[in-house]
């Protein structure tokens, strides 16, 4: 079975009704699979959901999740209640980390569409959208001399941009819509998920299956604070608030 994703719907949609398929248990632990769920499993550069699962009036913690095979695993203790086939679950994932995450998510894309369009040979390969350590790999041949300046040209943009009143927009799209509209499509798109395409603003779109948030003006502040060489690649790291 392939758990449908309820979390692409709505970034903030933080609870929902689920029904349970097994319980099973591999190296992390013993997880759940359920039918449906709002639990963003980790990947994408983005760290996973946590919150709780709350079956026959019992709250069940959830520490991590994941996606396997088309399965999301929910991580957790489930000793303490027999959870059986069918069975309906509700599904609580935290508010606080969500928003978090996303924010981390939305800032990251900011950064690198603008970075993008300062600089015509530079390519987004890699996202590291933790709120600790935030920052984006780009592979190519930077074209700027100072890296200070080029910094400073990027915080600029990006002030300017989120003064803006800018929405957030995600579709799903077919793979055949994808390649036909992007020549460089994300080698570490996951296999099984649906794809979606994100546009913030009138930035150009990004194929993302992550959270982000609905609008580019919940994000107070996004900068870079840091350009380095690593491994052949340029890493540029971000803070934001």
């Amino acid at each position: 079975m392939s758990t449908v994703l309820a979390y692409l719907e709505d970034t903030y949609k933080f609870t929902d009704k689920a029904h349970v398929e097994y319980i099973a248990n591999d190296e992390r632990g013993y997880y759940c699979v359920l039918d449906r769920t709002v639990f963003y499993p980790q990947g994408g550069g983005q760290p996973s959901d946590i919150g709780s699962i709350e079956a026959k009036g019992v709250q069940l913690p959830i520490t991590f999740v994941s996606f396997v095979d088309g399965d999301v695993r929910h991580y957790g203790d489930f000793s303490s209640v027999s959870l059986e086939k069918g069975e309906e679950v509700t599904l609580y994932v935290d508010e606080a980390r969500r928003i978090q995450n996303a924010k981390a998510h939305t800032a990251g894309h900011l950064m690198y569409t603008i970075v993008e369009s300062l600089d015509k040979n530079l390519i987004a390969v890699k996202g590291y959208h933790f709120p600790d350590g935030s920052y984006v790999e780009f592979q190519g041949s930077p074209s700027f001399e100072n890296t200070e300046t080029f910094i400073a040209e990027v915080n600029t943009k990006i002030s300017a941009a989120l003064k803006e009143v800018s929405s957030i927009e995600a579709s799903l799209i077919t793979p055949e819509e994808l390649a036909a509209r992007w020549s460089n499509i994300p080698s570490n798109l996951p296999p099984g998920k649906p794809l979606r395409v994100v546009t913030i603003g009138n930035l150009h779109p990004t194929p993302c299956g992550g959270t982000h948030l609905k609008s580019i003006n919940e994000l107070k502040s996004v900068v870079v604070i840091k350009v380095k060489r690593q491994k052949g690649n340029l890493k540029i790291s971000y803070k934001f608030d």
